[in-house]
């Protein structure tokens, strides 16, 4: 126990780049750490990471054979850190005390920036603690250069072999940190039901019932089937086609609110049968596409295709947490999806044939930044906020957002002006953020022409808005139950998406 302590104590001064035990002159007499020592902290690591997995999934859990796999690599990369940094220094005798400390010192930072985490995620905007994390994550691999560097030179090692020593040992810690597959050793056996509906305050757990791949391999099936049930465009008539896209499959909110959409412009402004959502929720892994910039880019195609571009409207509605940097985030874990930025959005909209007529509503944190990419004379864009400021109301605790209610809940429901809609948003938005003293607050923004303004005037003409559609958490699975399954006329009940 005194020598798993003495490395414990050692770990964390090298964590803070001094010599491993106050100077280098007990490096020199022969050392009292061995594998046990070594071997027992990284057994630690393991163990702090189940108990970490029990506190995130619900029970009952089992053993992961990836995370033990990924525990086990983690080990072998460190031996080889270690080899590395003795045989520069030629103190190959010092192999099991150098892995030990560097153990220790992985143990140590591991459970700092758990505790750091924690603080981020619950206590500051998700937007920013999310890109808060991708750079701690770059100053780790480069904090591990300078310990090997540092504990190289308290070995022995001269520059020259001090270089490399600290190279070899931050390339081997960062593959380890960095690109090896990261499991946690204990999952959860909760299948997901996937029929299920889930509301304000619900973690997600992610899913189990069927597998990453399976999920993968469905999607062309589901896009290929949703833009077959697509209504077909009628001839002489402004119609109306909507792509929605809910970004983050770890928190209901923005599921709620793409489901709504669906739910409002079918039912009251004529969209039936023309609106295609894209949905990362573990509950609809079956019943609609992924929201991934590859769905979104072939969504975008298939209802250009289904629609007349010189005539007919496009909106697409984005909802998701964003950063300063200014990507939406997309995330279904375990899945690896890409981040969507103000130009990969605009080159997912150029479809072929372009609509000439589209509007864009991005909600999210900062997603002013999206602007001046998707601005022109054919193209409405609205945004939940400036481009350095953050938007409110998402998190697990939430239903659907501040600027998802105003717009869509509480404006569209009493106009059916999109830019009248936005101004009645912005002030209900502002009130708000007033009321809960809110500073600075988001202050959303909208881009216009004289040209889009027309064309949406026209639509609003031919347009007899349907009633009033209020928000209702799990209402769209309702409203496809009581749909009828066969095929319909254009203009009437279009077929359920499910």
């Amino acid at each position: 126990m005194s020598a798993l302590l003495a490395s414990l104590a050692a770990g964390g001064r090298i964590l803070l780049l001094a010599p491993p035990y106050g100077s280098r002159a007990r490096i020199a007499a022969p050392a009292d750490e061995g594998p046990a020592v070594f071997f027992a902290l990284c057994l630690a690591d393991l163990l702090l990471g189940g108990l970490l997995a029990s506190a995130v999934w619900p029970p009952p859990w089992r053993v992961s054979a990836d995370g033990i796999l990924s525990w086990l690599a983690q080990v072998a990369l460190l031996l080889a850190a270690s080899w590395a940094l003795v045989r520069l220094a030629r103190r190959e005798r010092l192999l099991w005390p150098v892995a030990a400390w560097l153990a220790a010192a992985l143990l140590l930072m591991q459970m700092a920036i758990c505790a750091a985490t924690w603080f981020l995620f619950f206590e500051m905007d998700p937007a920013r603690a999310a890109h808060l994390v991708e750079i701690f994550d770059t100053a780790i691999v480069a904090w591990w250069f300078l310990l090997a560097w540092r504990l190289s030179h308290h070995l022995g090692a001269r520059w020259p072999r001090a270089l490399p020593a600290a190279i070899g040992t931050c390339l081997l810690i960062g593959v380890s940190w960095h690109w090896l597959p990261q499991h946690s050793p204990l999952s959860s056996a909760v299948t997901i039901d996937m029929a299920g509906t889930s509301g304000a305050g619900e973690a997600i757990v992610g899913f189990d019932a069927i597998s990453p791949e399976q999920v993968l391999y469905a999607q062309p099936q589901h896009m290929e089937e949703a833009l077959a049930r697509l209504a077909p465009q009628r001839p002489g008539i402004v119609d109306l086609y909507v792509v929605a896209f809910a970004g983050d499959g770890t928190e209901s909110v923005f599921r709620n609110e793409v489901e709504h959409v669906e739910r409002l412009f079918s039912q009251r402004f004529g969209a039936v049968g023309r609106v295609l959502t894209l949905i990362n929720h573990p509950a609809t892994l079956e019943t609609a596409p992924l929201a991934t910039l590859t769905n979104l880019t072939w969504a975008i195609d298939g209802v250009a295709a289904a629609m007349d571009p010189e005539e007919d409207i496009l909106l697409v509605f984005v909802t998701s947490h964003g950063s300063e940097a200014h990507d939406l985030l997309v995330d279904l874990p375990p899945l690896p999806l890409d981040a969507i930025g103000p130009e990969q959005l605009a080159d997912a909209l150029e479809a072929s044939p372009r609509p000439r007529w589209r509007v864009v509503v991005v909600s999210a944190c900062y997603s002013g930044g999206f602007l001046d990419a998707l601005r022109d004379e054919g193209t409405l864009v609205i945004t939940a906020a400036r481009a350095d400021r953050t938007s409110f109301g998402c998190g697990t605790d939430a239903d659907i957002t501040y600027f998802g209610r105003a717009l869509f809940d509480e404006a569209l429901n009493r106009t059916a002006s999109l830019t009248d809609a936005f101004e009645m948003a912005r002030e209900t938005v502002a009130e708000r953020e007033r009321a809960e003293g809110i500073d600075p607050p988001s202050e959303p923004q909208i881009a216009t022409a004289p040209a889009i303004e027309a064309q949406l005037a026209r639509w609003q003409q031919r347009l007899e808005p349907g009633p009033a559609v209020p928000f209702a958490i799990g209402a769209r699975s309702a409203d496809a139950a009581a749909r009828p399954t066969s095929a319909a006329a254009p203009g009437d009940r279009w077929p359920p998406r499910d």
